[in-house]
């Protein structure tokens, strides 16, 4: 009996590799400018020097200072290690609540389905910014703000997706061969329905990274993402609106990390899919 989509070499061989190699590429540079970020950058991110302030790039470090004389290269490093782990947190609280509701949406069906559905569709009508200021007012901005508003808005984003691909692995035959062998409801999801919709699942999850990272920027624009002294890019953004004229690398250069952070996980999400679903193959 067959219990999992299995894919061919052949299948790999033919799927685009452009995007995914270009994913790959810039996502694993920002989790190694993350990860070594944590224990060296070329200066210190929260140390101030008037004398040095505005200083444009290349003259003080890569990437200029700041009005405060920081370095911005290095507050760049450890705000990318700030947006990535809050992203990453939420959208993984985000998916194991969305996939657990979607599942169990797909496989009891009827009044559970629509009461589900419902919910996600209240939760999706409340952008990530609203959620957070509500759960700001509630225990304060911060990193776990910035956390729980992601993540609400990540759950009802996975109940659909998963909810979708399980109700198509349902309609299959192996599916209604394991309800007629006895299986119940829970041991053909685990068994049979999750590993196949595993793929789905990690795509999304891939884009929703660098969804939750744009949103994490707004959260930080607005102070309601992790407090000062920590970097973060959506604070250097603002903080960089008095400057524009007179230092604008102070905007361009978190602007370009977010836009190259977000456009390295969207290419990657975009080769996954490409290997994951199999109509793709009929445009390669």
């Amino acid at each position: 009996m067959m219990t999992a989509v299995t894919m061919s070499p052949s299948r790999f061989a033919k799927a685009p590799r452009t995007n995914l190699i270009a994913g790959v590429a810039i996502t694993s540079l920002l989790v190694a400018i993350a990860v070594v970020s944590n224990f060296w950058t070329p200066a210190s991110p929260s140390k101030m020097n008037i004398l040095s302030k505005l200083k444009a790039p290349l003259v003080s470090g890569l990437a200029g200072t700041d009005a405060f004389g920081r370095d911005i290269f290095s507050m760049l490093m450890l705000g990318a290690s700030n947006s990535l782990s809050i992203a990453l947190t939420a959208v993984f609280f985000g998916m194991v609540a969305g996939v657990a509701l979607g599942t169990i949406a797909a496989a009891m069906r009827g009044l559970v389905e629509e009461v589900i559905m419902r919910i996600a569709d209240v939760i999706f009508a409340f952008p990530a910014l609203i959620s957070a200021i509500m759960v700001a007012a509630l225990i304060g901005p911060g990193r776990l703000t910035a956390i729980i508003s992601i993540a609400l808005f990540a759950v009802p984003v996975f109940v659909r997706v998963s909810r979708g691909a399980a109700l198509r692995i349902w309609s299959l035959d192996y599916c209604l061969a394991a309800k007629v062998s006895g299986k119940n409801r829970f041991r053909i999801t685990t068994d049979h329905v999750l590993p196949n919709i595993a793929g789905a699942v990690l795509v999304q999850a891939t884009t929703q990274v660098g969804l939750a990272m744009i949103v994490e920027a707004g959260l930080g624009f607005l102070g309601l993402s992790v407090p000062p002294p920590a970097p973060s890019w959506g604070r250097m953004l603002s903080e960089a609106q008095t400057y524009l004229t007179q230092a604008p690398w102070m905007a361009i250069a978190p602007g370009l990390a977010i836009l190259i952070a977000v456009l390295g996980l969207n290419l990657l999400g975009d080769g996954l899919r490409d290997l994951f679903d199999p109509r793709s193959g009929s445009d390669a």
